[in-house]
């Protein structure tokens, strides 16, 4: 990619809600060009957002001519905090902010079918002609991180900020820390360590560093908390990592967990003068765990970019269910990090293709020439997880065994080395639809029409509502017994109804 835009700075609601039409064209069998004719939307009413602030990049719908830049290149992000808001308003009858979907989050939460590798991370490609343009394909660039044992990683030290604001009080908001919390502690060891800071208009330390072994006192900490007064962001979070750097001991590792709403109304509320310190105190080995709670007066792009700049990740929980699944499940890789710095850099063959664009990843672009410059910051990948980049890619007539896109991964190994791992192909390997295609990349496909249709996008005029419904319904034949899919195909039919 030429531009660079880099990561967004900003303490930021969403800007303005904007209007999107989620009923689209007209229903009928298979994929058909409807476009001006519309279905009823899905219109509720939209919650109240705290603050205005900066806008966030705008999707980029256009194509990219390979013949004038062959190159796309990114910051990897394992993020899922997207769909899980998307799927808390949906259940609670709130329209779905634009400016709050992120295709690669939504992407990123459901399982995908890569070859796990043995160390760091690798690479797959596969891609399916899209029914509703022939000429274009789905290209799916996966890139998956080996797994680690609870067993085998090393103890934590945890600083867990807790927002204790007058906000926190609404809609259950503090329930759902609190239970997210107790999910969290029980899952930890009996030799990990945690501290909390509570922070309202100023910041308290209310839990010194506490082997876990000592659970009743640690879960009487968590018990106590409640409601208080204004939101000192700023403060809570200095103050964590102070209390993290303070823990920090060889052979254990150190993590700062955030739990709020996103909301920060006193102190220091620049973003520059928040992000600044997260940003320096992550290059020294502390990463930030953001979790988003609370469908209303929320801001998701500061718990967002708070992640980015702590080279952590960032998720949103929306009940009991989701906190054990990151919590308790998922805990270990949660907090193990695979591979450092890690950017993606996708080539496109300019006799093969006559365009392309990435799907999402918005906010994570990287310039080309900054692929190899390891003093440009990346994104961390956890152990066990998978992260993917979808790419509609136009192809020119022909044939070619040659590859017409090739995918690397960069990033630093354990001992501050750079790795890189690639992976082509070819389009003899393409599926004919996306019934001959793999299950995994069949839903990856459901989801990018969903997230089109969400931000108003160009397939959103030719794939109909019903058409949508129909390739979301048939997941159900492929991957029976995914829970997550299952709910996947609701939310579809609710929204498009």
């Amino acid at each position: 990619m030429r531009t660079n835009h880099g990561r967004t700075t900003g303490l930021a609601a969403a800007a303005l809600v904007v209007a999107v039409a989620l009923g689209a064209c007209s229903a009928g069998d298979g994929y058909s060009d409807t476009s001006g004719v519309s279905e009823p939307g899905y219109d509720v009413a939209v919650p109240p957002d705290p603050e205005p602030g900066p806008s966030v990049p705008a999707p980029d719908f256009a194509m990219t001519d390979p013949t004038q830049d062959a190159l796309s290149t990114f910051a990897l992000d394992i993020d899922t905090g997207s769909y899980t808001r998307f799927r808390d308003a949906v259940s609670q009858g709130m329209a779905v902010d634009p400016s709050e979907v992120r295709t690669e989050e939504f992407v990123n939460y459901f399982d995908q079918d890569y070859r796990t590798p043995e160390s760091g991370l690798g690479v797959s490609i596969d891609a399916t002609t899209l029914p509703f343009r022939p000429g274009h394909r789905l290209v799916r660039v996966g890139i998956s991180s080996a797994p680690t044992s609870s067993a085998s990683r090393d103890d934590a030290d945890l600083a867990l900020v807790v927002d204790c604001s007058g906000s926190m009080g609404d809609a259950g908001k503090m329930e759902t820390t609190k239970a997210a919390l107790r999910t969290l502690v029980s899952a930890l060891r009996p030799t990990d360590r945690v501290a909390m800071v509570c922070y309202s208009t100023e910041a308290d330390l209310v839990l010194e560093p506490t082997r876990v072994s000592e659970r009743a006192g640690v879960l009487a900490a968590v018990d106590a908390l409640a409601p208080q007064e204004s939101t000192n962001a700023a403060a809570g979070l200095a103050l964590g990592y102070d209390v993290a750097m303070s823990m920090r001991t060889d052979g254990r590792m150190t993590r700062v967990v955030l739990i709020s709403d996103g909301v920060a109304n006193v102190g220091e509320t620049d973003p520059d003068g928040i992000l600044a310190r997260i940003s320096t105190e992550a290059k020294s080995g502390i990463n930030l765990i953001s979790v988003g709670v609370g469908i209303t007066t929320y801001d998701d792009h500061l718990l967002e970019q708070l992640a980015d700049q702590g080279d952590g990740w960032h998720v949103y929980i929306d009940g009991d269910a989701e906190a054990e699944r990151v919590f308790a499940t998922g805990l270990t890789g949660s907090l193990v990090v695979a591979a450092k710095d890690a950017k993606a850099q996708v080539e496109f063959d300019p006799a093969q293709v006559s365009g392309y664009r990435l799907l999402g990843y918005e906010n994570r672009a990287v310039a080309d020439a900054d692929f190899r410059n390891d003093a440009i910051d990346g994104g961390e990948v956890f152990a066990g997880h998978a992260t993917t980049a979808l790419y509609e890619v136009a192809l020119r007539e022909g044939r070619s065994e040659r590859p017409f896109v090739t995918a690397t991964v960069r990033y630093l190994d354990d001992a501050g080395e750079p790795v890189e791992r690639s992976g082509t192909l070819a389009r003899s390997a393409d599926a004919a639809s996306p019934r001959e295609a793999s299950p995994r990349l069949r839903q990856d496909l459901v989801v990018a029409l969903l997230t089109d249709r969400l931000l108003g996008g160009p397939w959103s005029t030719v794939v109909s509502a019903a058409d949508l419904r129909a390739e979301a319904g048939a997941l159900l034949g492929v991957l029976d017994g995914d829970r997550d899919v299952a709910q996947l195909v609701e939310l579809v039919d609710r929204v498009t109804r």
